[in-house]
């Protein structure tokens, strides 16, 4: 221990040293002096872990608490019960939790924790919002536990704990809360400034003793500086940290107009000259930083309307829940109490906590919130229903599958803030223009004061080049972008769409190709009997038609095929046989089996030709024509004769022709791209846009690209992106996972393979129609971007060349500037207006 007298403040923290001594410890060969042994450890593990560049980074009037002390009991979070809430597995194997950080004050803190984290066997990613204090973590389980990247944190200064939204709110209520102090405080400053000003103003008219002006001058000053010091610190400490980082934001401006204004009417307070004594200027000073203050008060609010649809989406789900046990005695407990086979009891009016599968009763459920129909869905035992939506009209017990972190709805918030935290790349050139653009106000100012001290007088080019500072605004030019894939994001995840990459929304404005995949995409993914016929022969011997539908069912029944569920299904009316034996499945064939002594075959055309079963010369054609749509026949016989056949398919999806229609007509092109034969897929394609309708048809048609093996779909969107189209893809499959991923814009069907769905930069959740509803927001969002940086672009062209010239006043410019920005924000939100869906 040493006395405190022989340093100014603790290395680390920066706070005041301790007065009966303090903590010495050797860093870096040199020793440094600490409030506390926890500050001198933080200290020590930074530099022997190669990040002593924090202390660059970080601000060097740096007053914050001492470190943050991981929880004493972090390995209680690697048990998978306590991970439930708050960690998910990723496809790729890794898994990821997100973590509210407690005790980040700067940039530097940031870099630090990603730094530590990085240099962690196992983790795979690192990301902290700075503005959030959360971290999003991957790592792989098998390499490391949750609980030693908590400690690693904990030993660099800082307290990770599992996010919780109610932790961040109250946050985001303390960041609100500190904003409307300063806000409140600045307006008391600027309305008694003010006050002050309004007296002065008349003794330049009526005439005002000198003492009197000097009065009313030095209590402007020091209201002004109070203002200053609270409530506008929040400016200067900005511009200091970017400026030791060497680089420029707003902050540096609006720092310099509001020091400059200042420092001049306080010299001309203090040590009045004559000729210009009369030229202060805290009014303005004042009211520019209240003015300032209220526009990002209102840009947070804003913000916090555009980043609400996730949280909008949580509160869909209940707080509790009914749980009923064995003997059927109903409790109720808090929703996160609910565990995977809980059955529940879900009452009309209300909605349903998790997902799970009916298993008693029936009702019709909106699912409004997925999809963004407004018609209820019927849902009865064996469906499965999503937690968050609404039961509407009867009781159901439902088993709960999915809870926490793995239901459909935490799925679908994970991508909307996904989707509003990325960046697209016209938002990059934007965020890479700004410190040019602030860079070149300096200059500006700079002209501008020289120019007309050269011209004028010291006071007016002083005040000349304040408003220069005041009023340019790359704020509005830096909301542009990031504000409108905020709410475009958001409000596409109430239409339906989930944009999982805030890029896909610009990419796919400029697609000129898109490429479906057939089954489960362009049709509804899957098989069901579509045409089912009894041959009549006039006979005595030929059997009742419900006695062949019930043989047929016995023997599909007794099944394995995939497509005896199908049949099986269409025939649920019928009974079945009870007198059925000597069953046997034939490979490559069908099935066979006595019934009453009688022998029946379920099986394919092939098996029927190979014994010897000529068909009636109609029959083939309707045959052969079923066959041309790419179905699947299936024929019923005895020894002798055909007694009826089936048709089997997978029917396309009722929206699935006008989309098609819509994008050739908007004059992009179509293909179809399958595994099918080609002459089903052409089939296929006649009845999504028959060739005969229409005027100009000639110029439009569907591109069909058949007979593809599932390793090679993705080939042939890189074959059509080496013609010079930009190509989406629309799948659902496992196999179009590589496609999804090689395409300018990957889109996923709501009920696609969660590979898939990865693979994807959107979901569409409701049908294939939001594809259209995708392609309009996305149109939408780009030309309120556009709107938004010609918005930027041109009032700072028409204002700062004004304000050079010396033709606007400060306190025009206090109001322009944020003015500005909340007009580039408004103009975001209308995109919830000028985007809805319609069926």
């Amino acid at each position: 221990m040493v006395d405190s007298a022989t340093a100014e403040g603790c290395f680390h923290c920066g706070l005041g040293l301790p007065k009966t001594g303090t903590v010495t410890a050797e860093v870096a060969s040199e020793n440094k002096y600490f409030c506390c042994n926890g500050c001198a450890q933080v200290c020590q593990i930074i530099y022997s872990s190669g990040l002593d560049n924090f202390y660059q980074f970080a601000p060097e009037f740096r007053q914050w608490s001492p470190p943050e002390q991981a929880p004493e009991d972090a390995a209680v979070f690697n048990h998978i019960q306590i991970q439930a809430d708050f960690v998910r597995q990723r496809v790729d194997g890794t898994h990821q939790a997100d973590l509210l950080i407690e005790g980040i004050h700067c940039p530097a803190c940031v870099w630090l924790i990603e730094h530590t984290l990085s240099q962690l066997p196992g983790v795979t990613h690192a990301e902290v919002n700075y503005s959030k204090q959360r971290l999003r973590l991957h790592w792989q389980p098998d390499v490391m536990a949750l609980s030693e990247a908590i400690l690693a944190i904990g030993r660099v200064g800082y307290c990770a704990v599992p996010y919780k939204e109610d932790l961040e709110q109250k946050i985001n209520k303390e960041r609100r809360q500190d904003l409307m102090f300063r806000m409140t405080f600045a307006g008391f400053a600027f309305a008694n400034v003010m006050t002050a000003a309004v007296c002065l103003y008349a003794g330049d008219f009526f005439g005002i003793e000198d003492v009197y002006r000097a009065i009313f001058q030095w209590y402007s000053m020091v209201l002004t500086f109070a203002g200053i010091a609270y409530s506008g610190n929040i400016f200067f400490a900005s511009a200091w940290r970017v400026l030791r980082a060497g680089k420029l934001n707003m902050d540096v401006p609006i720092s310099l107009g509001i020091a400059a204004s200042f420092l001049w009417s306080a010299s001309a307070t203090i040590a009045p000259v004559a000729g210009i004594e009369n030229h202060v200027y805290f009014d303005s000073v004042s009211m520019f930083v209240f003015l300032i203050l209220v526009g990002r008060f209102l840009e947070s609010s804003a913000r916090e309307v555009a980043s609400s649809a996730t949280r909008h989406l949580l509160g869909l789900l209940p707080r509790s829940a009914l749980r009923l046990d064995e003997a059927g005695a109903e409790q109720l407990i808090p929703l996160r109490s609910v565990d995977e086979g809980d059955v529940l009891r879900v009452k009309p009016g209300d909605r349903i906590p998790v997902d799970g599968e009916v298993v008693h009763g029936a009702s019709d459920v909106d699912e409004s919130m997925l999809s963004g129909e407004s018609y209820p869905v019927a849902k009865k035992t064996g469906s499965h229903v999503v937690g968050g939506t609404l039961n509407i009209s009867g009781q159901m017990h439902v088993r709960a599958t999915d809870v926490g972190h793995k239901s459909v709805l935490a799925h679908i918030v994970d991508l909307v803030e996904q989707a509003q935290t990325s960046k697209v790349e016209i938002q990059r050139l934007a965020d890479r223009i700004v410190p040019w653009f602030v860079a070149v106000v300096l200059i500006l100012a700079a002209g501008t004061l020289l120019f007309w001290w050269w011209k004028a007088d010291l006071a007016f080019a002083v005040m000349s080049a304040v408003t220069v500072l005041i009023i340019t605004c790359p704020c509005a030019l830096g909301l542009a972008t990031p504000m409108a894939i905020t709410i475009g994001a958001g409000h596409a995840g109430k239409l339906g769409v989930l944009i999982k990459q805030g890029a896909a929304l610009e990419q796919l404005a400029g697609i000129d190709h898109v490429v479906f995949d057939k089954t489960g995409t362009l049709t509804q993914g899957r098989v069901n009997v579509v045409h089912a016929e009894i041959v009549k022969y006039g006979t005595d011997e030929q059997p009742e038609k419900s006695e062949i539908w019930s043989a047929v069912r016995a023997l599909e029944h007794a099944s394995e095929h995939v497509l005896a569920g199908a049949i099986v299904n269409f025939l649920a009316d019928y009974p079945t046989p009870v007198n059925l034996s000597d069953f046997t499945n034939v490979a490559g064939r069908g099935v066979q089996a006595v019934i009453d002594g009688n022998t029946w075959h379920v099986g394919s055309l092939g098996w029927l030709e190979a014994n010897g079963i000529k068909l009636d010369v109609s029959i083939k054609q309707a045959i052969d024509d079923q066959e041309k749509l790419g179905r699947t026949i299936v024929v019923i016989f005895d020894d002798v004769k055909l007694l009826a056949w089936m048709v089997l398919g997978d029917e396309l999806r009722p929206e699935a022709a006008n989309v098609v229609k819509s994008i050739l007509n908007s004059g992009k092109g179509v293909s179809l791209l399958t595994g099918d034969r080609t002459a089903a897929a052409q089939a296929i394609a006649g009845q999504l846009f028959p060739e005969n309708v229409g005027e100009g048809v000639a110029d439009r048609h569907i591109d069909v690209i058949a007979e593809v093996l599932p390793g090679d779909k993705s080939k042939q969107i890189q074959a059509l992106q080496e013609q010079g189209l930009t190509v989406a893809m629309v799948g659902d499959g496992i196999n179009d996972a590589p496609a999804l991923t090689q395409a300018n814009v990957g889109i996923a069907m709501g009920q696609a393979t969660d590979i898939s769905a990865q693979a994807a930069d959107m979901v569409l959740l409701g049908g294939l129609d939001r594809l259209l509803v995708a392609a309009r927001l996305s149109k939408q969002t780009m030309r309120t971007i556009k709107q938004n940086l010609t918005l930027s672009l041109g009032y700072n062209v028409l204002l700062v060349p004004l304000a050079m010239a010396g033709m606007i006043h400060p306190l025009l410019a206090a109001i322009a500037m944020p003015a500005s920005s909340l007009l580039v924000i408004g103009n975001a939100l209308l995109i919830r207006r000028r985007v809805r869906y319609s069926r």
